[in-house]
């Protein structure tokens, strides 16, 4: 069996209203069942269903709930894996910026809750797990959310679970997108692993999505208009370049495993 999945990264137009954004997503799961068939996986950016012009408090969901529900008729429906940016759920008094995967069977496999929002903007609670799922027979995918990539230690803690692919639904709004390409190659490279930073246009954000590949070379790169990004992520090609090195040189994940080293700056005992 081949060790690989067909990717989208959808870079959506996000509107005001989360009633677009709903039928944004839908549409574009038709046109994707359509042109691209062999579309195993799809990806939307940050917030996308979400309504701009409310705060996160008052738009809220329980998970599992209605949003829930529909997009795992959806994932039913076209028979793709679905990762629908993220939603603000609504636990207890605590409001958190969530990430969903649902599979191609319809089941809500698991969340994600972003570990560093982006202050003072961002109004929710910091999650604290990492979060890794498994596609049977091919391979293992972590999530990050945005600001996240940000941290390396976001992404070394979906790696050390197993993590061969990185998603990552972004809203960058902000001139600093270019700066976060970078960091998304270098996560790339330093973690050996495939990274997906999917950014939204209009209310989501100002595009410039990529895909990129164990040895940071960028596969799919988009300007500030929607655009579907499409590619084959060969887990194979994951394990072989941990194995060899990247350019056929370093093994920063492995050398990192063997040394364990302790850091003075994780230390509760630092004052910097």
């Amino acid at each position: 069996m081949s060790k690989t999945i067909t990717i989208a990264s959808i870079q959506m137009f996000v509107h005001k209203k989360k009633k677009q954004n709903l039928e944004q997503v839908k549409n574009h799961l038709k046109y994707l069942n359509k042109v691209f068939p062999q579309v195993e996986m799809v990806v939307f950016p940050e917030l996308s269903v979400s309504q701009s012009d409310l705060e996160p408090k008052e738009q809220a969901e329980k998970i599992p709930g209605e949003l829930t529900s529909l997009f795992s008729r959806l994932a039913k429906k076209y028979g793709l894996w679905i990762i629908p940016g993220s939603v603000y759920e609504k636990s207890g008094s605590k409001v958190y910026n969530t990430s969903l995967v649902f599979s191609p069977e319809g089941d809500l496999v698991g969340k994600y809750r972003k570990r560093f929002p982006w202050c003072p903007y961002e109004k929710t609670i910091p999650g604290k797990d990492p979060f890794v799922f498994t596609v049977e027979g091919v391979g293992k995918i972590g999530l990050m959310i945005c600001y996240d990539l940000w941290f390396p230690e976001v992404a070394r803690d979906l790696v050390d679970l197993g993590a061969e692919v990185i998603l990552v639904p972004t809203m960058t709004t902000t001139g600093d997108r270019t700066q976060e390409q970078i960091i998304s190659q270098a996560t790339a490279i330093t973690q050996q692993a495939y990274v997906v930073s999917c950014n939204g246009v209009g209310y989501g954000g100002v595009g410039g999505s990529l895909i990129v590949d164990p040895d940071g070379n960028i596969l799919q790169k988009s300007g500030g208009s929607p655009f579907v990004q499409t590619a084959i992520i060969d887990f194979e090609r994951v394990a072989m370049l941990r194995a060899k090195g990247v350019a056929g040189v370093s093994h920063p994940w492995k050398d990192f495993r063997q040394s364990r080293q302790t850091f003075k700056v994780y230390s509760k005992k630092s004052k910097t």
